[in-house]
Order: C-alpha cells, then structure tokens, then sequence
C-alpha cells in the first residue's frame, strides 16, 4: 500500500538520513522518497499505518498520514 506522512520536524540531510536508515532497517519499506521542502514522506510498505509510525517514532520524529 502506498502511504504520505507528514513530517514537521525533518529539515536537513541528517533528518533524512536516519528515517531512511529506520526504514530500510525494517525490511518492509520500499520505494521511500523524502521530500524536506515540504516535509514529507512517501513510502510503500505492506505494514499499517500503526507500525509505520511506530518507525518514524523509532528514528525520532512525529509523523501523520498525509491526505495527500
């Protein structure tokens, strides 16, 4: 399933890097784009909701999925 979450505290290359670095970690992520203009994150995974933001809590950051 494909998911956008909302990131409002991602600003730099080292915010980037440490979601990518939980996200890929898990396994379940694929086709993860970060977008730090606009602080967002898509993704595809065949997790929830639930536990996709459980790895964004696990790599520091706050995340709500995005209307678009």
């Amino acid at each position: 399933m494909k998911y956008t979450f909302n990131v409002p505290d991602i600003s730099c290359n080292h915010c980037k890097m440490r979601i990518e670095k939980t996200m890929n970690e898990s396994g379940r992520v694929r086709a993860l784009q970060i977008n730090l203009e606009l602080k967002k994150v898509s993704l595809e995974s065949d997790l929830g909701e639930k536990e996709l933001i459980e790895l964004f809590d696990k790599a520091g950051y706050d995340a709500v999925l995005s209307n678009k």
